[in-house]
């Protein structure tokens, strides 16, 4: 992933690309990424119903700018032609991304996608953007599904930490402003400061299901 980091309207630009391997016995027609982050996106999602069902009014008296979601602008396969996705109002937060070929055992597909995560506020669930400019960033990107028996496990977001990645290689370059310092338990490769304006770091992960990133403004003494 490619992400440059816009604190000023909580929004994450990024540009990914994924290999999926079949390493399963079945042909796939179609692969599911996890959207947690578009459970953000309004009132009906099963996560404000959840937050409804536990009395909690926050997120429906939220406005919009502290809520989140994912606009995904481009989604194309290793020869980059376009590929149909769903997304449908009762499952907004995973998608069904339709292939152009039958994936075999053992056969594997690249997808390039260009999307923009805006991040909802960190008080509904402690992740989020947060009232000191900073950010505690989880579950934000989109994410290959775990695919066992022969289907794609589909969680919902209800906040309870059980998101179903499958097992994943991370290579992440993040762009952030000079101003902020940034923590995740990736491991750290490179730092670019060479721009007046910006900072770029590359982390990397190995086998991982998931990580997390904290952006914070540095201190001044």
């Amino acid at each position: 992933m490619e992400v440059a980091v816009n604190l000023e309207l909580k929004t994450l630009n990024i540009k990914q690309d994924i290999t999926y391997r079949n390493t399963s016995n079945d042909t796939l027609v179609s692969i599911v990424l996890n959207d947690w982050n578009n459970a953000f996106s309004d009132k009906n999602t099963p996560l404000a119903k959840r937050f409804s069902d536990e009395f909690y009014r926050g997120f429906h008296v939220a406005k919009t700018t502290e809520r989140g979601n994912t606009t995904i602008l481009n989604l194309t396969d290793t020869d980059f032609m376009a590929l149909e996705w769903e997304r449908t109002a009762k499952n907004p937060d995973f998608i069904v991304v339709r292939l152009n070929r039958k994936l075999r055992p053992g056969e594997q597909i690249d997808l390039h996608i260009t999307y923009i995560a805006k991040i909802p506020s960190d008080k509904f669930t402690h992740y989020g953007f947060d009232q000191n400019g900073g950010m505690n960033l989880k579950n934000w990107f989109l994410s290959p599904a775990r695919f066992e028996n022969h289907l794609f496990i589909k969680h919902h977001n209800y906040n309870l930490d059980d998101i179903a990645n499958a097992i994943t290689d991370y290579e992440l370059q993040i762009k952030i402003p000079n101003q902020y310092a940034i923590t995740t338990d990736l491991d750290s490769v490179s730092k670019d400061t060479s721009s007046p304006a910006f900072s770029t770091y590359l982390f990397l992960g190995s086998s991982r299901t998931d990580f997390n990133i904290f952006i914070e403004i540095r201190t001044r003494l």
